[in-house]
């Protein structure tokens, strides 16, 4: 039995993908799993799965006394391989290779989940931006180099990575759903009450700004229709919540559903008929496929989402939804008010996307590969 740890400074431990994925599919197919985080104070076994960790925003601990922490924990673990999550971890789990007294060779795996560089300098003063992004070009061209093999979550990400580490393995390990914990539940417009949904973290820098707008000007348009927003998840910031204000003065029906376990919160988005992903261009979004895209299509929703290319690859494959400039409310709005004019059309396109996920876009294909990686 290989026993695996997988390490992470930025995730908590029942993360969907380290907890539910990574580590579901590990330990059902007889591998030892530790989880090793610095995002929360546990020490635990949840669901077979051995969880330990600190909260570094708590513990008031040097970087230096962090890292020693982890290491120790990685010892305990006799960890054979080290599931890195940041590029931080690679470090941390390259120090702890070359200093475990072991004669074994301890396999590191660096799954990539985040455009670092880009995230890095997205809300640093302007002055430190160059140098900001220089930095974490150099240090996961590092980290791409001392790992043994990378994990991507995507496939538009492999370019990067192939010119940072041309001769290390590469394996794509996509965001797809679990389908266990996904009832198809495609509505059918009826007539009286449309119901939009949208989950995650919910911010302006994720669209809340222009959801609500195409909202507000869909009431102002059509201000008999009865219109209901489903929010499933958690606001980046508090005080965004007064821009929905607006919307319930305008007799938007508005719910909220707190942040809850990954085996649940698809539930909440059961009575919509149609999930928006529109976010504004950032220099990341454009470049990223959206996990929200693929839970949508697992409840067999259809999806108004904004124009970027891996969205719009998706969608060429799936036929899900309807893709908008995100940027012009005037066409998010005509677009919607396509699919309410036919609403057969919400159907088809809703079922399509669940087909699409039970065909392909689902755990299971990223299991055997995940398994691949791990046993070549």
């Amino acid at each position: 039995m290989k026993k695996v740890a997988i390490l992470t400074t930025g995730h908590p431990p029942k993360d969907e993908r380290i907890f539910h994925k990574i580590a579901g599919s590990l330990d059902k197919n007889s591998f030892k799993v530790t989880i090793i985080c610095s995002t929360e104070d546990i020490d635990a076994k949840l669901e077979g799965i051995k969880c330990i960790g600190f909260d570094q925003k708590i513990n008031s601990l040097n970087p230096i006394s962090k890292i020693k922490r982890l290491i120790n924990y990685l010892t305990q673990s006799e960890a054979e391989i080290i599931h890195a999550c940041e590029p931080m971890t690679v470090l941390i789990g390259y120090v702890f290779r070359v200093t475990n007294r072991n004669n074994r060779k301890v396999r590191i795996f660096y799954d990539v989940t985040e455009w670092y560089p880009e995230n890095i300098v997205k809300n640093s003063p302007l002055f430190f931006k160059p140098l900001k992004f220089l930095f974490g070009h150099i240090l996961n061209f590092i980290v791409s180099n001392l790992c043994d093999a990378i994990i991507l979550g995507e496939n538009y990400k492999k370019q990067r990575y192939d010119l940072y580490a041309p001769k290390i393995n590469k394996y794509l390990i996509g965001y797809y759903p679990i389908l266990d914990y996904y009832k198809a539940s495609t509505q059918a417009f009826d007539g009286t009450e449309i119901v939009f949904g949208y989950a995650g973290v919910i911010s302006v820098s994720r669209g809340l700004k222009i959801m609500a707008d195409a909202l507000l000007q869909l009431k102002r348009q059509n201000p008999n229709m009865r219109i209901k927003f489903i929010l499933a998840g958690r606001f980046e910031d508090e005080r965004e919540k007064s821009i929905l204000n607006e919307l319930e003065v305008n007799r938007i029906n508005i719910q909220y559903c707190p942040w809850t376990d990954y085996t649940e919160f698809s539930k909440h988005l059961e009575p919509t008929h149609i999930c928006f992903d529109i976010r504004p261009a950032n220099g990341i979004y454009e470049r990223s496929l959206p996990i929200k895209i693929f839970d949508y299509m697992a409840l067999g929703k259809c999806i108004v989402a904004s124009n970027y290319k891996p969205i719009s690859d998706t969608f060429a494959d799936a036929d899900c939804g309807i893709l908008v400039n995100p940027l012009n409310v005037n066409i998010i709005v005509f677009s919607i008010e396509s699919l309410i004019t036919n609403p057969e059309k919400i159907v088809e396109l809703g079922r399509n996307g669940r087909r699409a996920v039970e065909e392909f876009f689902n755990w299971g294909t990223c299991e055997a590969e995940l398994l691949r990686a791990y046993n070549s």
